[in-house]
């Protein structure tokens, strides 16, 4: 090999080793963050401001966006896809048959999840229903 080659392929060594530490650095900085300390309390916070399409829970051929515990309450009066998206949503955060969810909404109960004696974290909040009334909802962690 001549002294232009060795030349090249110490340049294409370099730039290699640059390259694949500038990779490191971007992966390592733009990580999810995993293990995120998310409890009961946050997630009953938040879930009254999400809003599902209509149609994506029901049978109902309507876009319109609708608050989740809204939803929620429809489920107990006649059936919906609202379980299944609450145990998606569940499972994400805090792991498969880890939580149970209650709620009710005037006599009716629905629950999602397995129910344990013991729970390490519990959290309750009573969420308004647009229709009128309001869902009271109990969210327990293991």
């Amino acid at each position: 090999m001549n002294e232009k080659g060795m030349t090249a392929f110490a340049d294409t060594m370099v730039f290699l080793v640059v390259m694949m530490m500038a990779i490191t650095v971007t992966a390592i900085t733009n990580q999810p963050n995993q293990g995120a300390d998310i409890g009961p309390d946050d997630l009953l916070r938040d879930i009254g401001s999400i809003e599902v399409r209509l149609s994506d829970l029901t049978d109902i051929e309507d876009d319109t966006l609708v608050f989740l515990p809204d939803l929620m309450a429809l489920s107990l009066v006649r059936g919906t896809d609202v379980d299944d998206y609450l145990e998606s949503i569940l499972d994400s955060v805090f792991g498969k048959n880890r939580y149970y969810l209650e709620f009710q909404y005037g006599r009716m109960t629905g629950s999602v999840g397995t129910e344990f004696d013991y729970y390490r974290f519990q959290d309750s909040r009573t969420i308004p229903v647009s229709t009128g009334g309001t869902i009271d909802v109990t969210l327990s962690t293991l």
